[in-house]
C-alpha cells in the first residue's frame, strides 16, 4: 500500500514553539561566544551609520559601492593618523601628568572635606559628613582605575589585530550589501503586510538614525568646545578633560554633569589659578561654563544635530539609563535611550493591533511607501489609460 507524500505543515502552536526555540538558541549563542561578537556588532553599527552616505554617492556618481567604501576607509584612516600624530603626544603627556597628580588631588579633597564639615550658603548651613565617604570612595576608585585604563582597553596585541581586521572586513561586506540585506528581511514578511512593516521599519530607522548619528556628532563638537573653553580659563589638562567630556556625552543625563564635576574638581585643586583668581572662584567659573555649554547644547545643538525623533518622559530616561547600565555596561548606556524609544513605538503599535485600531503610531507622518495615491487630475492627459501602472506609480 502506497502512501501519497505530503509536505510537513506545522500547526500554529508548532510555529510559535519553533520560533521560541530559534530565538532562545540565538540568544544563547550570542551570550556563549561573548567577545567574538564585538567586531560584528561594531561592523553592523558602522555600516548602519555610513550606509546613507555610500548609497547617496553611488546613486549620484554611478561609481560602484566598493570604490566608495575603500575611499571611506582611506579618508577615515588618514583622519585617524593625523589625530594621533598631532593630538596623541600632547594627550599622553597630560594624561600621565594627571595620573601622577591624582593621589595629591585625592588627599586635598579629603583634607578639605575633613576641615569643612559644615558649609554655609546664604545663611543656610548644612553638613557634608554624609557625602564625604561616597566622594572619597569615588575618587579612590578613579585613582585605581586610571592607571589600569590603557592596558585594559584591548586584550592582547594579536587578538586586537585579528578583531580589528575582522571588523574591517565585515564592515566592508555590510556596506556593500546593506540594501540587499534589508530588502531580504522585508521579503520574509507576507506581501500583504509588507507595506505596513516597511512603515514601522522606517519609523524605527528615524529614531535610531537621529539619535545615534546625532550623539556621535556631539562627541567631537562638545570635546572641541570644552577644550577651547578650559584652555581660555587656564585649567590644566584641558585636552584630557575636553576629550573625556566629549565621550561622556554618550551617557545620557549623568555623563555631562559628571564631566562638569571632574573638571571643577581639577580646577579647584590645581596648583595655580589664572587672572589672579582663587581656586574656588576658578572652580565656580568652570562649573558655570559647563552649565552654559549644557544649556546651549540642549537648546541649539541637539535640536539641529539629534532632532526630536526621540520623545521620552524624564522618568523613562532615568529607567533607561539604569537598565542599560545594569544589562549592557557602557554599551548599554549608549544604546539605552534609543532602545527604550523603539520599544515604546513597538508597544504603541502592538496596542493598536490589540484594540483593532486602524490608526498606526506613524500615521501622523507616513513614509513614502504609505503615501496616498495622487488624484487622477495630476496624470498627463496624453498618457494612455494604464490603470495598473498608475497604481504602481502612486505607491512610490
Amino acid at each position: 500500500m502506497t502512501v501519497a507524500p505530503q509536505p510537513i505543515r506545522l500547526p500554529p502552536i508548532g510555529k510559535l514553539i519553533t520560533i521560541g526555540i530559534l530565538i532562545a538558541l540565538a540568544l544563547w549563542l550570542v551570550r556563549a561566544i561573548g567577545p567574538a561578537m564585538s567586531p560584528f556588532v561594531g561592523a553592523a553599527i558602522t555600516a548602519y551609520l555610513f550606509n546613507p552616505l555610500i548609497r547617496r554617492l553611488h546613486q549620484r556618481t554611478h561609481v560602484g559601492r566598493a570604490v566608495w567604501i575603500l575611499a571611506l576607509y582611506v579618508v577615515v584612516g588618514a583622519l585617524a593618523y593625523l589625530f594621533v600624530q598631532f593630538v596623541g603626544p600632547r594627550f599622553i603627556v597630560q594624561f600621565n601628568d594627571l595620573q601622577r597628580q591624582l593621589p595629591s588631588i585625592i588627599n586635598q579633597v579629603q583634607a578639605a572635606l575633613a576641615a569643612n564639615q559644615i558649609i554655609s550658603l546664604g545663611g543656610i548651613s548644612f553638613g557634608i559628613g554624609r557625602i564625604e565617604q561616597p566622594v572619597l570612595d569615588f575618587l579612590a576608585e578613579l585613582g585605581r582605575a586610571i592607571p589600569e585604563l590603557v592596558p585594559h582597553l584591548f586584550l592582547t596585541a594579536i587578538e586586537s589585530l585579528l578583531l580589528f581586521l575582522t571588523y574591517l572586513i565585515v564592515t566592508f561586506y555590510f556596506l556593500l550589501q546593506s540594501d540587499q540585506i534589508v530588502e531580504n528581511m522585508y521579503r520574509l514578511v507576507p506581501a500583504r503586510f509588507r507595506d505596513e512593516i516597511r512603515g514601522l521599519g522606517g519609523e524605527i530607522d528615524t529614531i535610531l538614525a537621529s539619535y545615534i548619528r546625532g550623539t556621535l556628532l556631539l562627541i567631537p563638537i562638545m570635546a572641541l568646545v570644552t577644550y577651547v573653553a578650559l584652555t581660555i580659563l587656564g585649567v590644566r589638562y584641558a585636552l584630557v578633560l575636553g576629550i573625556a567630556t566629549g565621550f561622556l556625552e554618550v551617557i545620557p543625563l549623568l555623563g555631562p554633569w559628571s564631566a562638569a564635576g571632574i573638571a571643577a574638581t581639577v580646577a579647584l585643586f590645581q596648583t595655580t589659578a589664572p587672572f589672579g583668581w582663587e581656586n574656588w572662584m576658578l572652580a565656580i567659573v568652570v562649573a558655570v561654563t559647563y552649565f552654559v555649554l549644557r544649556m546651549s547644547e540642549d537648546n541649539f545643538i541637539i535640536p539641529y544635530v539629534v532632532g526630536h525623533a526621540v520623545h521620552l518622559h524624564p522618568v523613562l530616561v532615568l529607567f533607561a539609563i539604569l537598565a542599560g547600565g545594569a544589562l549592557g555596561g557602557p554599551f548599554g548606556l549608549f544604546i539605552s535611550i534609543p532602545t527604550v524609544a523603539v520599544v515604546q513605538l513597538l508597544l504603541r503599535y502592538i496596542y493598536r493591533k490589540l484594540v483593532d485600531s486602524p490608526e498606526l503610531p506613524f500615521d501622523s507622518h507616513p513614509p513614502a511607501q504609505l503615501a496616498p495615491a495622487p488624484t487622477p487630475q495630476r496624470q498627463p492627459e496624453t498618457a494612455p489609460p494604464m490603470p495598473q501602472l498608475q497604481t504602481a506609480d502612486s505607491g512610490r
